[in-house]
Formats: C-alpha cells, sequence, structure tokens
C-alpha cells in the first residue's frame, strides 16, 4: 500500500475528515500529503483539513477542524443530539472569551458565535457525528438543553423549540438528569430547570 493510500486509510479511520495535523502526528510528511491530494485519495475540505473524496462538504467538521476551539454549541449541538429535527440554517459555536477565531467570520459569515468564561466554556465538551460521518466536538445533549434554557430565560429562544427540546430530553432513556441538573446550575438556571422538570415530567 502506498503511502497516498496509507494516508486515505488514516482519513477514513477518523470518520472521513482529518487536519493536517491529525495526519503529521502519524508520521506522514507534508509532502506525502500533498501526493495524496493531487492523486485524488484525499480532498482538501478547507484549509489544513482534508476528506475522501466521497465525503461531501461538511461545514460542521471544516470549522470545528480548523479552529480547533471552536465547540458546536445551541442549536447545533440540539441538533446533533437528536433533540431537533430544525437543520441548523447557520453554525452556533462557543469559545473562551479571549480567543479569537481568526477569518471564522470571513469564510463562514452566517456562524454565530459564543464567548463564555473557561469553567463554563469545557463543561461538556464530547464528539459527535456531524451529517457527514465525522467526528467532530460538539457539547454534550446535557450542556446542550442547559444552554437552550439559558437562552430562553434571557429571551433569545422560541419557547416552542425549548418545550419540543426539554421535553425530548426527559423522554430519553439515556436522560441523566443528575448531570443536566449539574450543568443548569453552571450557567445559573437552576430554578428554570427545576420549573421545567416540575410542568413536563
Amino acid at each position: 500500500m502506498g503511502r497516498s493510500e496509507e494516508i486515505a486509510r488514516l482519513v477514513r479511520d477518523a470518520g472521513g475528515v482529518a487536519s493536517a495535523a491529525q495526519i503529521t502526528e502519524a508520521g506522514f510528511l507534508p509532502g506525502s500529503i500533498s501526493h495524496a491530494l493531487k492523486s485524488g485519495a484525499i480532498d482538501k475540505l478547507t484549509r489544513g483539513v482534508y476528506r475522501l473524496p466521497e465525503v461531501f462538504d461538511d461545514e460542521f467538521a471544516a470549522v470545528t477542524y480548523r479552529w480547533r476551539k471552536c465547540v458546536l454549541s445551541h442549536g447545533s449541538a440540539l441538533y446533533l443530539a437528536g433533540l431537533s429535527d430544525r437543520a441548523p440554517g447557520a453554525l452556533d459555536v462557543t469559545v473562551p472569551h479571549g480567543y479569537n477565531p481568526r477569518g471564522l467570520s470571513r469564510e463562514h459569515p452566517d456562524v454565530r458565535i459564543h464567548r463564555v468564561n473557561k469553567d463554563v466554556y469545557e463543561l461538556g465538551i464530547a464528539e459527535a457525528k456531524s451529517p457527514g460521518g465525522a467526528m467532530v466536538r460538539a457539547y454534550c445533549a446535557e450542556r446542550a438543553v442547559a444552554d437552550l434554557i439559558f437562552q430562553r430565560a434571557s429571551g433569545g429562544a422560541d419557547p416552542q423549540l425549548v418545550h419540543d427540546a426539554v421535553a425530548g430530553y426527559f423522554k430519553r432513556a439515556d436522560a441523566d438528569l443528575e448531570n443536566l441538573a449539574r450543568m443548569c446550575t453552571a450557567l445559573g438556571v437552576e430554578e428554570e430547570f427545576r420549573m421545567y422538570l416540575e410542568v413536563l415530567r
């Protein structure tokens, strides 16, 4: 098996998308990546991010692989967690205060960027499968619901979306209400969570 095929296999094992850093960390030189591109074994998704030719353009992966501190959040995380059937028209990402995802707004002008302090930023980071099949950084279901409750408490979320997502979460077999309560407490919406708990359960 040639180097190009080995790189393609690495990208396939990573879910169809991989960053240049992942490929070089696996022992491949930049020249091997260039050769794999020219041979058609892989395609470029965005700067420093590669995909298999059969993987369609995947904005979820393009954003989170290029800007590594961007975590899919809010409506995007709800969608990936199966708590909303609304495919996001624009991605939501959360970053820590002080981080500037340079070029993100220029290349993806519709992306909504949420900034939070470091402790809140790290709460609930997990991996989820994007619509294109790549493994991307996204908040877990509990954090996504907590963010939605916080948005609603601030007057910035559709009440019907909140009702459907929270009620849908409560019905899940894997619902972890203790973890959800912890997330809501960290975001300062513990009372709102208790209200939903009383009304919807």
